[in-house]
C-alpha cells in the first residue's frame, strides 16, 4: 500500500462533501508481550489506547486508557508510552493482583526513557476510592503522576520487595504464573486506533480500511490502496459513498466521481479507475 504525502484539493473537497464519519475509539484490552524485562525492551502500548466504559478505570469515558493483562515469568515487566505534551496526568493502577483471587503484592516504578526514576508506589491505602473497581486489597499498587514535559515514559511492575533504582528495578520479580491487570490512563494521548500513523484527532477516518488493495466485499480490484497523509485511503473514499447515498445507483455514481478525481490527480490509472468501478458495481453496498 502506497503512502502519499497529501491529497489534491479536488479530493479534499470531495471528502468534505461526503463527510466521512468518525467515532470514539472502541475500548479494547491488551496482553503483556515478553520479553519486556528491561527499560530498553519495554512493551510499547501506544497503539492500545482507547476511550470507552470500563468499570475498573476512573474517567474511562473521558481519558484514553490501556488495560493490560499480564502474567509473571520471573522477570520485571516494563511498558512504554508517549506523553504528547507537558501538563498531562498519568494514572497507573494495578487490579486483580493482591485481591479477588490474586496472589501478587505489586510495586510500581515510573521512569523517563533514559532510566531516570520519577515516582513509585508499593501499597495503596485508599484502594477503595482510587482507580474505580478491580481492587479489594491495599496490595494493589496505585500511582498518579503529573508529567512536566512530553516524551517517552516507562512504567515498571515488580513484586514486593522491589527497589526503584535509576536505570531500572531490582529486587523481587513477579513469580511465574502470578497475574495482574495494569490500567494506564492519560489525560491526553495521541490515539491512533487503526495504527496508520495518523492520530485520531486529525485522522479523516480513525478506522481506515488498510487492505493493500481496494476491495468491495468479495471483489478485489487489485488497485493499490493508497494511504494519504490525512489518514484516509482510497478504499475509505470509495466506501464513504455507501454511507452517503440511498441506493446502489447513486453509490456507483459517487464511486465514479471519486475515481475520476483520483485519476486526474494521477493517484490511479484509467484501468485502475475501471477496476474499482467494476467491483463497486458488483457489490451489494447501498442496495
Amino acid at each position: 500500500m502506497k503512502n502519499h504525502t497529501s491529497l489534491t484539493s479536488s479530493i479534499q473537497a470531495f471528502i468534505v462533501c461526503v463527510a466521512l464519519a468518525t467515532s470514539t475509539a472502541q475500548a479494547t484490552n491488551a496482553t503483556e508481550v515478553e520479553p519486556n524485562n528491561i527499560i530498553g525492551a519495554a512493551q510499547n502500548i501506544d497503539n492500545d489506547f482507547s476511550v470507552g466504559a470500563n468499570p475498573d478505570i476512573q474517567d474511562a469515558d473521558i481519558w484514553p486508557w490501556v488495560s493490560i493483562s499480564a502474567s509473571g515469568d520471573g522477570t520485571f515487566d516494563y511498558y512504554a508510552f508517549e506523553v504528547p505534551t507537558g501538563g498531562v496526568t498519568g494514572v497507573f493502577d494495578i487490579d486483580y493482583g493482591g485481591g479477588l483471587g490474586g496472589t501478587i503484592d505489586t510495586e510500581l516504578c515510573l521512569y523517563a526513557s533514559d532510566g531516570t526514576f520519577l515516582a513509585g508506589n508499593d501499597d495503596d491505602s485508599t484502594y477503595i476510592s482510587d482507580g474505580a473497581g478491580g481492587s479489594t486489597s491495599h496490595l494493589d499498587s496505585y500511582l498518579s503522576y503529573a508529567f512536566i514535559a512530553p516524551g517517552t515514559y516507562v512504567i515498571g511492575v515488580g513484586r514486593f520487595n522491589t527497589y526503584c533504582n535509576t536505570g531500572g528495578m531490582t529486587g523481587a520479580t513477579p513469580h511465574v504464573g502470578q497475574i495482574y491487570e495494569l490500567q494506564v490512563s492519560l489525560s491526553a494521548h495521541g490515539l491512533d486506533s487503526d495504527g496508520d500513523g495518523v492520530a485520531d484527532d486529525v485522522d479523516c477516518n480513525p478506522y481506515s480500511d488498510l487492505n493493500p488493495t481496494v476491495v468491495f466485499e468479495s471483489c478485489d480490484s487489485g488497485v493499490s490502496n493508497t494511504l494519504f497523509a490525512d489518514g484516509c485511503t482510497i478504499a475509505d473514499l470509495a466506501h464513504a459513498c455507501a454511507d452517503d447515498t440511498k441506493n446502489h445507483e447513486t453509490f456507483s455514481s459517487c464511486v465514479a466521481t471519486v475515481t475520476k478525481d483520483l485519476m486526474k490527480a494521477a493517484e490511479i490509472t484509467g484501468s485502475g479507475k475501471g477496476m474499482i468501478q467494476s467491483c463497486a458495481a458488483q457489490s451489494d453496498l447501498a442496495k
